[in-house]
């Protein structure tokens, strides 16, 4: 995969992420958890293919909180 593949699949991992929308807090927060956890695994199988993958740069590009 290339960078410009990696920066195309934060942005929609980004533009998928649901806040609020009516929702709960439990609800919300639990949503919020499954999203980061699957997105966290889509970091890991791009560090498998690619060595020089920022594991890091990529979740902060999805926004996800450290």
């Amino acid at each position: 995969m290339t960078r410009k593949d990696y920066v195309a699949i934060a942005a929609a991992l980004k533009g998928a992420r649901l806040e609020g929308h009516g929702l709960n807090s439990a609800s919300t927060r639990y949503i919020s958890e499954q999203w980061a956890l699957c997105v966290g695994h889509v970091a890991g199988v791009m560090a498998n293919d690619n060595p020089r993958f920022d594991r890091a740069r990529f979740l902060a590009a999805c926004g996800v909180q450290s």
